[in-house]
């Protein structure tokens, strides 16, 4: 049952591809709810009016959400037929680091730098055409972000969590261009 094949609706398919299993679709909203409510109890403490800690608790249920979206066969083998939806995608991913900055500006320099390196790492894994080497380049990229991210303060420590997610999401998830599998 959780390896049967759904059709998704058109308006979904940006997130999910045209067809995905069940398991999959399930894995993507628990793993968007569990960061959401995570970073919705670190956020809480901070005494944000409830329209900030409501735009922060979105960002993190989205990435959280997109980090096993884009791993998922179905919406890799959809971005990899609409080629021309890639980088329209990535940078639409400027938003996320923008709105947290809106809800949290002590802390630019870190989203600042989030947004600059991700994007600029998964627009050029997204030009390296051996799928070997995006990936070993996706992975060397995710992890030097990742401690070069954690250089720079930030004002809860939570908000640390954002850089390995959106570094995965974008370089390791998306800008990798994975093998068709097919579904048994």
């Amino acid at each position: 049952m959780l390896n049967r094949e759904i059709s998704i609706p058109k308006a979904l398919h940006e997130l999910h591809g045209e067809k995905a299993r069940l398991s999959s679709l399930l894995l993507v909203y628990i793993t968007a709810l569990v960061v959401g409510g995570i970073a919705l109890w670190q956020i809480i403490p901070l005494g944000l009016p409830v329209w900030k800690a409501a735009l922060a608790v979105v960002v993190f249920l989205d990435v959280g959400g997109g980090v096993a979206a884009n791993l998922t066969s179905s919406t890799n083998q959809y971005y990899q037929k609409k080629a021309a939806l890639r980088p329209i995608f990535l940078a639409l991913h400027v938003v996320h680091p923008l709105v947290l900055m809106l809800v949290l500006p002590q802390n630019a320099g870190f989203l600042l730098f989030v947004m600059v390196y991700t994007l600029a790492s998964a627009f050029g894994v997204n030009l390296i055409k051996e799928r070997e080497l995006q990936q070993t380049v996706a992975g060397v990229l995710v992890a030097v972000g990742v401690i070069l991210a954690v250089l720079f303060p930030v004002t809860f420590s939570f908000l640390y969590a954002l850089a390995p997610l959106f570094m995965v999401k974008l370089i390791l998830g998306f800008a990798v261009k994975r093998p068709d599998f097919t579904i048994e």
